[in-house]
């Protein structure tokens, strides 16, 4: 499953090597030039998406075997490298602390 490690864009110390890094889930879904990001707001997770996604893509199956877990680079999910085609591609997340996304130890890592 895919992950976002946030831990690889803070400054300062690697939260990842004291075991306190927050890994965010998120899912891609269709191929195209266009890039859409859904942001959920607050309760919410990625499968709130469903019926926009389908809408958009025309299908809810994710893109997960494109960019196995680890494999995505800065913000490949937001901006995409996909070919320059018709369609959308769109990527949805879930907030810290939802779904599948790291519940981080205190408060301050929420922002």
């Amino acid at each position: 499953m895919p992950f976002c490690d946030v831990s690889k864009y803070e400054e300062g110390v690697e939260r990842s090597e004291t075991g306190h890094g927050i890994k965010i889930f998120y899912r891609r879904y269709g191929h195209g030039s266009t890039k859409v990001l859904l942001i959920i707001g607050l309760a919410g997770t990625h499968d709130s998406w469903g019926p926009q996604i389908k809408g958009l893509t025309g299908s809810l199956e994710p893109n997960d075997e494109d960019s196995p877990a680890g494999d995505v680079t800065d913000v490949d999910c937001i901006i995409g490298n996909a070919n320059a085609e018709d369609g959308i591609e769109v990527c949805c997340f879930d907030n810290r602390g939802m779904g599948q996304s790291s519940v981080p130890t205190k408060k301050t890592e929420y922002t």
